[in-house]
Formats: structure tokens, C-alpha cells, sequence
């Protein structure tokens, strides 16, 4: 799997990593290594579309493994994909896109007598009707970072996923320290030639990762894995190869087959008792004649052999010859080395990796998720090749259904917005005088509705107001209730509020709420090793990603290991810290995480792209920059 990490500032601690929570991977863009010459690429065009799948597997699979490690608050275990189907409501929100903004990272036409160019502004993007169609950049390594300037150094501005592609100056800029030359992005930076070409036909661009779905719920499709010690191939296995890693198949053909030598015998045998029973039913006489003939008695052993046996172990201990020695039992590997539950004993993402050779990159534990890069078959059987440019055999997954629940753009003239919470909630109607309330109607669980700020209690009971003209019952769900702004608020500037007590979030322009959803904070508990609370404070978000991978060790002993691949729609604002979406569980309004504050995928993806900085097109990742700030957050009880 790509052992990438989302990278921190220079001197910068990941209070995450102390406390052993997890990992977060993405590959660590602040210090790469410089990327490898790929000016020729090795190979042919593919003569069959299998020939080409494999080439792409086998591109994407040897740039893993060139990241750094970093630690992250995404420490949760996933309870288990969210069997929601429903189709996502017809309620929608239009939170307005970020205008087009100055970046003074981005770079104008350098001179081509300067080795270095200064950044300057970017052109405007062109507006949403007017399609971009001029030439394009692709990148052919699994991050190609954008300098904000024609020099490598440890400041980026962002980068381009394998495959990705984004507009651009298709003259290379000579000069520098990279021998290829440099490409100035139009949206902004310059990406070293050994890192992207403007030959999209070169393998590693047609062949790598299939670009975000970003008009869908989720970026891409998510697999859950069903079974302790399913493989992840490196490249598309034989079949002996998955006679050798995947021995289960060979004891299944075995039980198949088992199973049908057991029918038909017992088939028989009932066949056998007919003919029987019809036979004597004919001649009582022939019958007791046709008796069965006497058991064989069983063969005892021969006390003269045991006796030999027991003379010549004593002979060889008297002259100091040691026994021969017992062969014992081969070890069995960690998947199949379980508990009376069917729990891999003591296993670690460490452990994990052991497994690898040339053929497996690793084994996954139950409850691994992989981002579904595309779908093939090969050998009899369904296949997946993932993000990370491994293949994994479907038969041991399933492809899971996002939850569907979502927020509202904030209703005009509310005060707050209120959530049920419930699984089952009434509508309420009070009569003039607030003396007697009768329901008026049925609510589902996540409805969402603006609230006046005008409450009652009725025997006990509080009620609040909505503009709609009825009431919720507080019981049944909670409210938006914004802190304090920021003390360096600029005025109209963004930001988001996300209250831990109401388990809500709301997205602001100023004085303005735009945006209200639900969330599940760090889930807390007395027990310290469980207690995993979402830190409170004012924030900025420092960087964006598409997706990034998270994984880690269980906390507590008997935890097994964790690993979501490409988690959706990530804003880190505090170390690994970070607002993302969540598709393995869907009970948001409640406390779920290790510290990070988890949003529905379609919540997660309207703040995502709502907030500063904004993600040029075509880019996987993005960073914030003294003159181009990320979105304040605010965290508060």
C-alpha cells in the first residue's frame, strides 16, 4: 500500500502521535526526495487491455512506498461499513465556491534568461461555463509537487496525484535545478519536468489513478474487507500465486467437493436401504441367508514391535544418542492464528508488513477499506486495483453504500438550526394559549429545520420553535449555538464554528451562517487510554486533500489494527487534526472519533471546497500560505 503522510511545518509536534492514535498517510510533500528522470518511458503501447491494466499496476506499484510516516488523531476503528441505501434526500445546499482569489504563491511567465522566476498573482480561472480546453500537465509520479517558484525547496503549494492533470503553459521553462525544465501551472507554481509531462499518452498518465469522482457523494468507490489475511497483491497474480498466498481456495475446491462426495454417498446408500428393503420384502428367506459378512476385527498393535520400539529408545539414551526429534507443527501465519472469537491474536500494522515479498505488498485485517480504482477480471474471479495501485480479489469485499444524510444552507431568518437526532420524532402543535401540544406531523432521523430562538416548556418538557410554524422536541435532537468569533476575524472573512457539546457545525462569512451540519467529535471516556476528546481552540486549516490514507494501531490491548484507505475530503487544521468525512458510519450527532471531527461525506465535501485555500483545478492537495490563509476554526464546548 502507498505509505503516504499527510506532512506537518518544520519543528511542528503531532500531539496525535504521543498519545499512539494512528497514522495519517499521504506523501510527505514538504521534503521529497527529487523525483525520478521518467523522460523515456519504458515500454510499448499494449497490444490487449489485460497487458495494459498490468503495466498500470505495475506503475503505480513501484512508486509506493516512497513516503515518510507521520502520525494522526484518526485513531478510530471503524464499527463497519453504514448499510444505508437510500438514495441522498432531495435536500441540497448551495454553499457558495470561494471567489477566485489572488494567490501570492502562484507564478506568472518566467524570463527565459531566469533560473528562478518570483511568485506572482495567477490568471483568474476561467468561469464555471467556460470549460478549460487548452493543453494539459500529467503527472507521472504518485505526487508531483508545485513550487511556488522554479527552485526545489521545502515550500510547496501543493501537488498533482498520478495521472492527474492540470492546465498549463506547455513550454517548458529551462533553467534551475531541474534539468527538464519547469511548467508553469496557469492556476498557479511549477512542477519539474521529471515529475509531469505534457504527453498524455505516456503510460504512467493514461494508466494512473482514475481521477476523483468529485459530482458523486464520494471521490471514489469504497471496498470493505470481509476476511482476516486477504492479500494485496502487487501486481495482477497467477494462478499459482493464488494457489500459494490464497490456500483457502485450494481447502474450499476441497470442501466443494467433500461436500459433494458426502451427497452421493449418502445418495446411494438411501438407494442402497430400497433395494434392500424391496429385496427382503421378496424373499424373507434370501435375506437371512444374504446376512452381512462378520466385521473385521480391528488390527491391534504387535506387542512385540512396541516392545523392539521401547528396547532400541533405551539402547540410544544409555550410549548418550539423543531421540529423534519430534517434528512439530509449521507455525501458522496471524490470519489464521485466531481466538474462540475468531480474532487475530496480537496482530499490528507492523505484523502486517511482514507478510510482504515480491508478489504481496500485505495482508489486510476484517475491516480494512480500499479505494476502488477500477474494477477487472482475470483467472475465473473479480478483482480490484486500488488508489494505492494494488489489486485485491472482490470475492473477499463488498462495495459499501455511503451514508446519505446531509446539512442545510442556513434558512434566512433562523437563529439556529436544529437536527433530530431520534430514529423516530413528531412534529409539534401547541393551541393559542401553549396550554395543550398535539403532533402534527412525522419527522425522520437528520431532518434538519430553522429554528427562531423562541422555546416553551410544557410539563417538563422543552419545546423550540421553528420557522416553519411548529415545534421540536428537544429530546429529540440538538441545535445549532455559535461561540464567539475569532479575535482576528477580518471582517467578512470566513470561518467555521464547531460546537462539541451540540455536536454541530456551521459555516460563516463574517457575522453571516451560511452552512449548519452535524458532526461526531472524539468519542471521550474515564478510561485513558480510551479517552480520545476533540481539542478545543482557534485554528486555521493548514492543508487540503481530496483523500489521504489513515491507519494505526488499536489503542487498548486486544485492539486490532485499523487502515482507510483514502479517507474523503480532508481539511487539517491542528496536526494531524483534521475535518473530514466519514463513510464507515453514519450515526453523526454523536461522539465516534479519536479526535478529529468526523462530517457525512456530502457535509465534509461542501465545507471542503467552501474553505480557504482553494483547490486549483485538477490538483489532489493544497496548502495554506501566509498571503493565501486557511479558513479559522473554532472549537468550543
Amino acid at each position: 500500500m502507498n505509505r503516504s503522510q499527510a506532512p506537518r511545518p518544520r519543528g511542528q509536534k503531532d500531539p496525535a502521535r504521543s498519545h499512539g492514535s494512528g497514522n495519517v498517510r499521504t506523501d510527505d510533500l514538504r521534503n521529497p526526495q527529487p523525483a525520478p528522470d521518467t523522460g523515456r518511458p519504458g515500454g510499448g503501447v499494449a497490444r490487449t487491455s489485460l497487458v495494459s491494466s498490468a503495466l498500470g499496476f505495475i506503475a503505480a506499484a513501484a512508486f509506493a512506498g516512497t513516503a515518510a510516516w507521520a502520525s494522526g488523531c484518526q485513531g478510530e476503528a471503524p464499527p463497519g461499513p453504514s448499510t444505508e441505501g437510500a438514495s441522498p434526500p432531495e435536500r441540497t445546499s448551495s454553499l457558495p465556491r470561494p471567489a477566485p482569489s489572488a494567490r501570492a504563491a502562484a507564478s506568472a511567465e518566467a524570463p527565459k534568461e531566469a533560473p528562478t522566476a518570483a511568485p506572482s498573482e495567477a490568471p483568474e480561472p476561467p468561469a464555471p461555463d467556460k470549460p478549460y480546453t487548452g493543453p494539459l500537465l500529467g503527472s507521472i509520479v504518485p505526487q508531483a509537487a508545485v513550487y511556488p517558484t522554479m527552485e526545489f525547496s521545502k515550500q510547496r503549494l501543493g501537488y498533482i496525484r498520478l495521472g492527474g492533470k492540470v492546465p498549463v503553459d506547455p513550454k517548458p521553462i529551462k533553467g534551475g535545478s531541474c534539468a527538464k525544465g519547469w511548467y508553469r501551472l496557469l492556476d498557479g507554481g511549477y512542477v519539474c519536468g521529471r515529475s509531469a509531462t505534457t504527453d498524455l499518452s505516456n503510460p504512467q498518465v493514461r494508466l494512473g489513478i482514475t481521477p476523483p469522482n468529485l459530482d458523486d457523494v464520494l471521490p471514489y468507490k469504497y471496498a470493505f474487507n470481509t476476511t482476516h489475511g486477504t492479500p494485496l497483491y502487487r501486481s495482477v497474480p497467477s494462478k499459482d500465486e493464488m494457489t500459494r498466498y490464497e490456500p483457502y481456495l485450494e481447502s474450499s475446491k476441497r470442501k466443494r467437493k467433500e461436500e459433494e462426495k458426502q451427497r452421493a454417498e449418502a445418495l446411494y446408500e438411501e438407494t442402497e436401504k430400497e433395494v434392500a428393503a424391496a429385496a427382503a420384502a421378496r424373499a424373507a428367506a434370501s435375506a437371512e441367508a444374504a446376512a452381512s459378512p462378520a466385521p473385521v476385527a480391528a488390527v491391534a498393535a504387535d506387542p512385540a514391535a512396541v516392545e523392539d520400539k521401547a528396547a532400541a529408545v533405551a539402547a540410544a539414551a544409555s550410549l548418550g544418542i539423543a531421540p529423534a526429534p519430534v517434528e512439530e507443527e509449521p507455525e501458522k501465519p496471524w490470519w489464521e492464528n485466531v481466538d474462540e472469537k475468531g480474532r487475530p491474536l496480537n496482530v499490528t500494522l507492523a505484523d502486517l508488513d511482514k507478510d510482504a515479498d515480491s508478489t504481496v505488498a500485505k495482508r489486510m485485517v476484517k475491516g480494512f477499506f480500499v479505494a476502488v480504482d477500477k474494477t477487472f477480471g482475470w483467472n475465473g474471479r473479480s478483482w480490484y486495483k486500488t488508489t494505492a495501485g494494488l489489486v485485491a480479489p472482490s470475492d473477499r469485499m463488498y462495495i459499501i453504500k455511503p451514508p446519505a444524510s446531509q446539512g442545510i444552507d442556513f434558512p434566512e431568518g433562523a437563529k439556529s438550526v436544529g437536527f433530530i437526532l431520534a430514529k423516530s420524532a413528531s412534529k409539534y402543535q401547541f393551541d393559542a394559549e401553549k396550554k395543550s401540544v398535539s403532533v402534527a406531523g412525522s419527522l425522520d432521523r437528520f431532518a434538519a429545520f430553522g429554528l427562531t430562538g423562541e422555546s416553551h416548556t410544557h410539563k417538563s418538557t422543552v419545546y423550540r420553535k421553528t420557522t416553519e410554524g411548529w415545534w421540536m422536541k428537544g429530546a429529540d435532537g440538538t441545535y445549532t449555538d455559535l461561540g464567539a468569533p475569532p479575535p482576528d476575524l477580518a471582517p467578512g472573512e470566513k470561518w467555521i464554528d464547531v460546537n462539541l457539546s451540540r455536536k454541530t457545525l456551521v459555516a460563516i462569512e463574517g457575522d453571516k451562517p451560511v452552512f449548519a451540519a452535524l458532526i461526531s467529535p472524539g468519542r471521550r471516556s474515564k478510561d485513558k487510554k480510551k479517552d480520545h476528546p476533540t481539542h478545543t481552540g482557534v485554528f486555521r486549516i493548514r492543508e487540503k486533500h481530496v483523500a489521504t490514507t489513515m491507519d494505526g494501531d488499536g489503542t487498548v490491548a486486544g485492539d486490532l489494527p485499523y487502515s482507510i484507505e483514502d479517507v474523503p475530503f480532508v481539511a487539517y487544521y491542528d496536526g494531524s487534526y483534521a475535518l473530514h468525512g466519514a463513510f464507515w458510519h453514519g450515526n453523526f450527532g454523536r461522539e465516534m472519533s479519536h479526535g478529529c471531527v468526523n462530517l457525512s461525506p456530502l457535509d465534509a465535501k461542501k465545507v471542503f471546497f467552501w474553505s480557504e485555500p482553494r483547490l486549483p483545478r485538477g490538483w489532489h492537495g493544497v496548502w495554506a500560505t501566509p498571503e493565501n490563509r486557511g479558513t479559522l476554526v473554532s472549537i468550543h464546548e
